[in-house]
């Protein structure tokens, strides 16, 4: 709140005379996709967009071959924005190359193979002949990491070229399309031209090792039953695969007022995006194209956090009292920077203080219950991961926390390790002291193996013995229980014939 306070406030220092100059077009450049493609259309749609800035304009060769060709183009700076698959921009993402500025889409793993085939799982593909895109593609690079992921070996035909009639001339087994929903013409028109192909379902497993492994890149999602064809149905039932966002990126040097001017153009028409990510349609306001990103340019941070970066410093005159707005232009550049990091630092450091009061809190069930005290502390990793991907905590915090409850979850996992095997000598040691005396006393014996059968139950039932040391001492148990019933009726016996 007090971010988009002072952030809006900055605008007043702009002398007012300004807003009555007609400055000339900024023109952009733009790489996205080759034409019917679904990044083609998007970019025929961001055009359209800057239009309704007047002081924009999109240009766009439609030359290439997706996501991987145009982050390489972007930082050969031969374009000024790309739009890229979030998995193939996330490692120059981290390493502070590019800058997202929206989500324009959300793009499906498609696995496609003929209707008759033997292929029904994503393991069925081992040593098989599958068209994984061209190598310039975002197609090529979620294959391959699929793949990988899987360790599953493929005989990778590199080409979006002919590739349904390849596959209905068994040249290849499958072949993988990554893409938004019903997007590309090129890939429904291929769809219609034969009612015998089916899609192969993405394994649970490999959805919840990629979306925990790469949570900035993947999601689980479903391609609804039907999405392609009504009849016959394609595909036939909701299909569980993984998505990554399509989003607009550009690279931290590229100036502010374009990236600022252009992102306010796609949120000021942001329901024109919803042939391309449906779920726009039903929502209120454009959030859903920030949501979930990090590394955000601070030309579109302005945007999000002000509104349309030609106007701000009216709309704010036009929404505050005149008191208001004299104080804000009295403040000093140098003052709302100093607030603005001593506010993220205060913040930053309730973070840290409130993670090490959790910590000293969660230590106090290690002597009891280090089970409880391990699923409590991974429950709160997952709480500050989900942080760091909401931009709610800096990626540094977030290292010294992760820091801090790695520690404690190592602790714990050490002191569980002990506990088990302190639980598990004691109990070999009364069993070989009973061993020793078991010509004595049956029946006392007896009671006292009854009687560790419950300490093992409450043991269980703590933490303290995991389940498969506890099947192991019931079964000592009842071995020696047994064993004292025979010694038990052998000696009746021989009573019996004295």
């Amino acid at each position: 709140m007090i971010k988009k306070f002072f952030s809006t406030s900055l605008t007043l220092v702009i002398p007012i005379y300004l807003s009555s100059c007609s400055p000339p077009k900024t023109t952009v450049s733009i790489s996205s996709g080759s034409p019917g493609s679904g990044y083609q259309r998007i970019s025929s749609q961001i055009k359209s967009s800057a239009d309704t800035v007047e002081q924009i304009q999109v240009t766009d060769t439609y030359q290439s071959q997706g996501s991987q060709e145009n982050l390489q183009r972007l930082l050969d700076k031969e374009v000024d924005f790309s739009i890229v698959q979030l998995d193939v921009a996330s490692a120059a993402m981290k390493q502070g190359k590019v800058n997202t500025l929206l989500v324009l889409t959300q793009e499906y793993l498609h696995l496609v193979t003929q209707a008759n085939s033997d292929i029904k799982t994503l393991a069925d593909l081992q040593g098989k002949r599958v068209m994984v895109g061209a190598e310039g593609s975002g197609i090529y690079f979620t294959a391959k990491r699929i793949f990988a992921a899987s360790n599953i070996t493929v005989i990778e035909v590199k080409s979006n070229e002919d590739r349904l009639k390849k596959l209905i001339n068994n040249e290849v087994d499958a072949f993988v399309y990554v893409g938004p929903l019903a997007t590309s013409d090129k890939f429904k028109q291929e769809l219609k031209q034969s009612s015998q192909l089916r899609f192969i379902p993405v394994d649970s497993s490999l959805i919840n090792y990629l979306t925990i492994q790469f949570p900035e890149s993947y999601q689980e999602a479903i391609i609804p039953q039907g999405t392609y064809k009504p009849l016959p149905e394609l595909p036939k039932e909701n299909l569980p695969t993984i998505s990554t966002p399509g989003a607009l990126i550009t690279r931290p040097d590229v100036n502010k007022k374009k990236v600022s001017l252009l992102t306010w153009a796609i949120i000021s028409n942001f329901r024109q995006y919803a042939p391309f990510y449906p779920e726009l349609a039903s929502q209120e306001d454009a959030k859903l194209l920030s949501e979930g990103l990090i590394y955000i340019h601070p030309g579109a941070q302005q945007v999000f956090n002000s509104g349309d970066p030609r106007v701000a410093w009216q709309r704010y005159l036009r929404e505050n009292k005149p008191l208001q707005a004299g104080l804000i232009m009295l403040i000093t550049t140098s003052s709302i920077g100093f607030l603005l990091r001593w506010w993220r630092k205060r913040k930053q450091n309730n973070l840290l203080k409130a993670n090490r009061q959790t910590i000293n809190e969660l230590r106090k069930l290690l002597d009891t219950n280090p089970k409880k005290a391990t699923e409590e502390i991974e429950d709160l990793r997952q709480k500050y991961r989900l942080m760091l991907i909401d931009g709610q905590v800096s990626p540094e915090v977030y290292e010294q926390i992760e820091k801090m409850t790695q520690i404690f979850s190592d602790q714990c996992q050490r002191w569980q390790d002990q506990q088990k095997e302190l639980s598990y000598n004691q109990i070999l040691q009364l069993i070989d002291e009973w061993s020793q005396q078991l010509p004595e006393s049956l029946i006392v014996k007896h009671g006292q193996l009854q009687y560790s059968h419950h300490q093992y139950k409450e043991m269980l039932k703590t933490g303290q013995l995991d389940l498969q040391s506890y099947l192991q001492m019931i079964q000592l148990t009842l071995v020696w229980t047994n064993l004292l019933s025979v010694q038990e009726s052998k000696k009746d016996k021989n009573n019996l014939s004295n």
